[in-house]
């Protein structure tokens, strides 16, 4: 039997907070389908889905128009933020790994928002 060569993750935390901001009136069901296939694709120690939004409207079926929509509201909320190569998933609410991992993680989070002009909002 070959060796796998990438280290399997069986567990993320959800920061309970992150429920009540999921309730968000603005979200779509496409949002959802969209955020928790990303969570599903992110690697351990950077919290970030190495994944184009081509792959992303191909592996569920929703047009590249929504896709590009949906990423573009789930950057606005903070959700996750474009990165280069895919997507990094906010881990002030989200994170697979131990703690040194996630307070790294995050701070490369709120780097990257003000990069792209927001204010870290968690």
């Amino acid at each position: 039997m070959a060796r796998r060569s990438e280290k399997v993750v069986y567990w993320g935390a959800f920061i309970l907070e992150w429920f009540q901001h999921l309730q968000d009136p603005d979200f779509r069901g496409s949002d959802y389908k969209i955020l928790f296939f990303l969570c599903g694709q992110l690697k351990y120690d950077d919290n970030i889905a190495y994944i184009k939004q081509k792959q992303i409207a191909e592996s569920l079926s929703i047009d590249k128009g929504g896709v590009s929509k949906s990423i573009k509201r789930l950057c606005e909320k903070q959700f996750i933020v474009k990165c280069q190569n895919g997507f990094m998933i906010n881990p002030h609410l989200f994170y697979v790994g131990n703690s040194d991992i996630r307070f790294k993680n995050r701070g490369e989070f709120d780097r990257l928002l003000l990069q792209n002009g927001l204010e870290p909002r968690f």
